[in-house]
């Protein structure tokens, strides 16, 4: 047996350590927030009871009591969309801007909406062709990777399917129940759109994320190594990548910039966030549109890309042309490089995005809420709703 001596100055040490854990432990649960409020009924003023009320692409939601409140806790400083929905009732979007350490009342008065069912006529022929869109509908929405794959629609009935101008198009009388057996979640998906045609993908919608329960440590452990593959290489890993790289880069001091003297040798090199993350990226400022012509790209060397917002949290990307990055840590899924024009190396995944407003809004998480302003190409954009997490997912 040993006995360890403690003098007094290594006991004041070590006091002062856990004083101060213990300090930051309490400004981290204090500067979360809240949103509390009620909802009501239009026509009768009496409160609804059951109302999903959640924040778009998130686990955080509350379901209305009795007596038609709810309250949704902890809550980072951020921008964020709020939902409210109630089968029989017209949606409600919200947006809402949470700032640290801030209780949000927030009512909201539903106008009900009458369930309409149209009127269809099924014939062997239409059932068949509604098959066949289905099939066309799940590969191009929750994805052809493993995690896509592992996806079910629940509630496949709610789709309607239409042929536009060669575009084939998608809508959903209620939200989509989604079940991803490969992450673990739940999503209750509100489509807003879908279209796709021989050139383009366009879809987007507000989602909620309830993690599912697992049956063993086993499956427990499986999901979280499968969300942490999902995270790794994304654009949310990538925008988080950057906003590091912006703060290893510069001091930042009552929104005034300045490069820190060190930059130059961090820069390319082993400390520099991008390098240490597995990313690589270039820039052609000059083409865009489908032009993939690698020879034309230059590696990023002293590029400024992101600039500071109106909060230290939040962060601008600006860039001209089309953007390429690699990620080198992992390999594209072989139902990806069987058959696409945008492989390169299969143990890398080889993406594109462009910009298509001057600059894009996104935070130090990597959150970004302006659907169509990144337009992803390559392998990102081969990555469907299967592969997305909710925006609060930490990596492990």
């Amino acid at each position: 047996m040993q006995f360890h001596c403690l003098k007094g100055s290594d006991i004041s040490f070590k006091l002062s350590k856990i004083f101060l854990l213990y300090i930051l432990s309490i400004i981290v649960v204090f500067a979360q927030s809240r949103v509390d409020g009620r909802i009501t009924d239009k026509e009768s003023g009496e409160p609804l009871v059951g109302v999903n009320i959640f924040f778009s692409k998130t686990t955080w939601g509350a379901t209305t009591d009795s007596q038609g409140f709810y309250s949704i806790r902890n809550i980072p400083y951020g921008k964020y969309e709020m939902i409210i929905s109630m089968i029989g009732y017209e949606v409600i979007k919200q947006d809402v801007f949470v700032f640290d350490n801030e209780r949000i009342s927030m009512n909201f008065i539903l106008v009900p909406e009458p369930i309409q069912m149209k009127e269809v006529i099924v014939t062997a022929k239409s059932n068949k062709l509604w098959k066949k869109n289905l099939a066309i509908f799940n590969r191009i929405f929750l994805g052809e990777s493993k995690n896509g794959q592992a996806c079910k629609i629940l509630n496949e009935y709610v789709l309607s399917f239409d042929v536009n101008g060669g575009a084939l198009q998608a809508t959903a009388s209620q939200p989509l129940e989604i079940e991803n057996s490969s992450l673990g979640y739940r999503i209750q998906y509100f489509l807003a759109e879908f279209t796709v045609d021989n050139y383009l993908v366009r879809y987007a919608g507000d989602s909620f994320f309830v993690e599912m329960d697992p049956k063993s440590n086993r499956q427990k452990r499986k999901w979280e190594k499968n969300r942490n593959v999902a995270y790794k290489g994304s654009l949310r890993h990538f925008l988080t990548t950057l906003g590091d790289r912006f703060y290893e880069r510069f001091n930042v001091n009552n929104d005034e910039v300045s490069q820190k003297w060190n930059w130059s040798m961090i820069a390319g090199r082993k400390k520099d966030p991008l390098i240490k993350e597995g990313f690589d990226i270039f820039i052609n400022p000059t083409i865009s549109g489908r032009s993939f012509d690698r020879t034309s790209f230059r590696h990023i060397n002293m590029d400024t890309l992101v600039f500071l917002g109106n909060h230290p949290e939040n962060l601008h990307l600006s860039f001209r042309g089309k953007m390429l990055i690699r990620y080198r840590y992992e390999s594209e899924e072989l139902n990806y490089t069987m058959n696409n024009r945008f492989r390169t190396q299969p143990h890398e995944q080889t993406s594109f995005i462009e910009l298509k407003k001057g600059s894009v809004s996104f935070d130090r998480k990597g959150r970004y809420f302006d659907p169509y302003m990144i337009e992803q190409q390559g392998y990102t954009a081969w990555e469907r709703v299967g592969d997305q997490l909710p925006f609060d997912y930490e990596p492990k």
